[in-house]
This record gives structure tokens, C-alpha cells and sequence, in this order.
């Protein structure tokens, strides 16, 4: 279990789209979660939310980096602060959803050198 936590190793591009799968779900659900509590005024689910959607961003982090470690190696760190750059960004404005989508799709789709990944 600690594995899928750390920024360790490499992963494929199969389990890049199914661990973004379950990162979304998850942080979907806290996030439903989060505004329910506020909606109902009930800090239970309030905190209940950011106690899911905690480990589901810390999660999603480390699969970005494992999915770069495994393309780029050099360049690991910078893609991952620039993808959670750009998806913030995204937010701003929406001339960044493309660069963002680019590289998801890369990051997806790409063969990497390594034929057994550890992540």
C-alpha cells in the first residue's frame, strides 16, 4: 500500500489512466462530500470530505511523477509542478486546458524505455 503513496519508481500508461480513474472518483466524492457539509451546516461531512480528498491529491501527485519518472527521468519534478500549475491555471483561464490536455495525453500514450515498471 505504501508504494502507491510514494514518489518512487515508475508506472505505464494503463495504470497512469487507471490510478487518475480512481484519484478522480475519490476526490469527486470528497468533494461532494465537502460542500454537502457546508450546505447542511454539518462539520462532520465537512471534514469527512477533506479527509478523502486529502490522500486523493496526494495520490494523483504521485502518479504524475511516476508516469514522468517513467517518460522523462530528467525532467520528472518540473513536469509534475507544471501539470499541477497548469490544472490550477486552468481554473483562471481556459487557454490553458490545452497544454494541460497535451501533456495528459502524452503522458498517457507514450511508450517508455522501461519494460517492467515497479509503481
Amino acid at each position: 500500500m505504501k508504494k502507491y503513496f510514494e514518489f518512487s519508481n515508475t508506472i505505464s500508461g494503463t495504470n497512469y489512466f487507471l490510478r487518475n480513474l480512481l484519484a478522480t472518483f475519490v476526490a469527486f466524492c470528497g468533494g461532494f462530500m465537502i460542500g454537502w457539509g457546508i450546505g447542511i451546516e454539518q462539520t462532520f461531512f465537512t471534514v469527512l470530505g477533506i479527509i478523502l480528498i486529502t490522500p486523493a491529491l496526494w495520490f494523483n501527485l504521485c502518479t504524475i511523477y511516476k508516469r514522468s519518472n517513467a517518460l522523462f527521468p530528467e525532467y520528472a519534478t518540473v513536469i509534475t509542478v507544471g501539470m499541477i500549475v497548469f490544472q490550477i491555471l486552468e481554473e483562471l483561464h481556459e487557454l490553458f486546458i490545452i497544454p494541460t490536455f497535451i501533456m495528459g495525453l502524452i503522458l498517457l500514450f507514450k511508450n517508455s524505455n522501461i519494460e517492467e515498471h515497479k509503481g
